[in-house]
């Protein structure tokens, strides 16, 4: 049975919730689902409009954004629905390859989570195979529909530290921001600039260097612009 048959076999229309703070991008994906014979969709523009309606409508599937702006992310906004609701499908949509990359406090993409790079979306049967399977019963950690990350190789800690430093963080506000001992900061770093190869000149310093690979993966990873 095909993932359109599988909706069109439920016996009431399926509850969705569409989060992105871009109107256009609700408007397109809207006109998609609806395209797919979804006809209860409700739309979000924020977080706290998507916990409200959440809490009253009890959705089934929430298609979110993974950067919503300011404030918490698509992932945060998972984490929270998944409080309200256990067993809502959660499909992640975004333009990052690594969504490490949004510098999230809730790195870790909830079980059964479905992530899609919206450049790799072909058709919209792909976008209905998503919610489908994001309602499985059958317990699986996140998926990602997307091509290999460069970043792959990094931990966690590792990402977010070049991230800080790109961003022109001190080693006292990484440890603040990561809750790290400051002296654990520049230990991470050294292993950083060894696992990266960088030798650091009279003309460039070792932070520089590693905002520099830093950009350069960043810009491989198909960070939005």
């Amino acid at each position: 049975m095909s993932s359109s048959d599988i909706i069109t076999a439920m016996s009431n229309p399926l509850r969705l919730l569409l989060v992105d703070d871009d109107p256009f991008t609700r408007l397109t994906l809207s006109a998609t689902l609806t395209s797919l014979k979804f006809s209860n969709i409700a739309q979000a523009a924020s977080v706290a409009e998507a916990i409200s309606i959440a809490e009253a409508a009890k959705p089934q599937v929430a298609i979110l954004d993974l950067d919503l702006g300011e404030g918490p992310t698509g992932i945060d906004l998972a984490h929270r629905l998944r409080e309200i609701s256990p067993r809502i499908g959660i499909v992640m949509l975004s333009t990052y390859t690594e969504p490490r990359l949004i510098g999230s406090k809730q790195q870790v993409m909830p079980d059964r989570a479905i992530y899609i790079v919206k450049q790799s979306i072909t058709s919209s049967e792909m976008l209905l195979d998503a919610i489908t399977k994001s309602l499985s019963s059958v317990a699986f950690l996140s998926e990602s529909i997307a091509p290999p990350s460069p970043l792959a190789e990094f931990g966690d800690t590792q990402v977010e530290i070049m991230r800080l430093i790109s961003a022109g963080k001190s080693n006292a506000e990484i440890s603040e921001l990561l809750f790290m001992k400051e002296g654990s900061v520049e230990k991470s770093i050294a292993r950083l600039i060894k696992k990266l190869g960088l030798k650091a000149t009279r003309k460039q310093n070792q932070r520089v260097l590693i905002a520099q690979e830093f950009y350069r993966l960043t810009k491989n990873a198909n960070e939005p612009h």
